[in-house]
């Protein structure tokens, strides 16, 4: 007695195998074999097999190499060659012994073969075992989906605190000038000196959230850096001044080189912002009475800057990823450098931005040197 179709619930809970083959006995015995745990589709030729594929989205495709018109090789080429797709595993069936046609399957992207006649017991586990890898790889979309979502949300978040903050603190300066203006006016010298002060700070938060900015907008593409004529020792000299207590505090002694002084062509606040990141980064690792170094040369076409401590070093397997977002370097038995490299990840941006490219290396002696390049021509 014919058992009666399955409901829409219980075809919604099961996998979706699609079998291709011209031959119906031979899909009628696939069938029976995996029908009962599984929602079947059927083709009997490659051309209806893609259409399957594009309308019902399959889990997973059992291929006939040889089949009229168009061959299961062909049919799986075409699978597989969707960039972006998700993972689709096929299985080519065939009754072919020579080793050319296998190899010309595996080019095709197959993932596995069955000879004929097919095995019932081979044909589940090999089924079963390529349908979990599918729900893994979707599973792993699904979470770098959410993951992607939620970065997202966290940099609308962060933009939409700054430019909350960008309005008051305009108004915050320009009362703090006019009331510096009304004090000089009355002779409280001392007391505008303190209000000039202040003010500069605030200007600094200001400049530092601007940039904040433009570096998001730098990381997604939307903002190209602005090249301005800037003096190198004064663009130098400021960035050393930010942490030169920092420096004091951990005992760390500061070496500044810089070689070919003259005026260059760069976004001088974002460069000034990567030679910053560097040297907090250095000084975090140094030990204490540590030597930092930084070196920074010019030439017509190239300006370099060159960052240099004795930290513990960096493990050679973090140093492609050290520039990356988020990149981390996991303390480590000898107490590797730690952090989650948001910074140097700047560096990268700010380089690349400029046309040059960043680079990490061990110094000699111990510790690690860090490099950044920009293109001026």
């Amino acid at each position: 007695m014919p058992q009666p179709p399955p409901d829409a619930a219980q075809e919604r809970g099961r996998a979706t195998v699609l079998i291709a083959d011209d031959e119906p006995a031979h899909r009628a015995m696939l069938r029976g074999y995996l029908g009962a745990s599984h929602r079947i589709l059927e083709a009997a030729d490659g051309a209806e097999a893609l259409e399957l594929v594009e309308k019902e989205g399959p889990d997973l495709v059992l291929l006939d190499i040889v089949m009229p018109h168009q061959s299961g090789i062909e049919v799986c080429t075409r699978i597989k060659e969707e960039e972006g797709a998700p993972y689709l595993p096929v299985i080519l069936i065939t009754s072919l012994a020579d080793q050319s046609d296998r190899l010309a399957a595996l080019a095709a992207g197959a993932d596995d073969f069955l000879p004929k006649p097919v095995d019932r017991d081979q044909l589940r586990l090999r089924v079963g075992a390529f349908l979990r890898l599918r729900q893994q790889e979707v599973q792993l979309r699904a979470q770098a989906a959410e993951l992607a979502r939620l970065q997202r949300a966290k940099d609308e978040l962060v933009s939409l605190i700054l430019h909350d903050v960008r309005s008051p603190l305009a108004g915050q300066m320009a009362l703090l000038t006019l009331v510096g203006e009304e004090l000089r006016g009355r002779g409280d010298a001392l007391l505008a000196t303190d209000l000039e002060l202040s003010l500069r700070s605030t200007r600094k938060v200001n400049e530092a959230i601007e940039e904040v900015l433009r570096v998001r907008l730098l990381a997604d593409q939307a903002l190209a850096v602005e090249r301005k004529p800037v003096m190198l020792s004064a663009m130098v000299e400021d960035a050393v001044r930010t942490y030169s207590g920092v420096a004091r505090a951990q005992g760390s002694a500061l070496q500044i080189t810089i070689g070919g002084d003259r005026v260059v062509a760069v976004d001088g606040k974002l460069v000034r912002r990567a030679i910053e990141s560097l040297l907090a980064n250095a000084i975090r690792y140094s030990p204490e009475g540590g030597e930092v170094a930084l070196a920074v040369r010019a030439s017509e076409e190239v300006l370099e800057v060159e960052v240099s401590d004795r930290g513990p070093g960096v493990p050679d397997a973090f140093k492609q990823t050290l520039f990356a977002k988020f990149g981390a370097v996991e303390a480590a038995a000898g107490g590797a450098r730690r952090g989650i490299g948001l910074g140097l990840y700047l560096v990268r941006l700010i380089a690349e931005g400029h046309g040059g490219a960043v680079s990490i290396e061990d110094r000699p002696g111990g510790g690690s040197r860090f490099r950044f390049w920009l293109q001026l021509a």
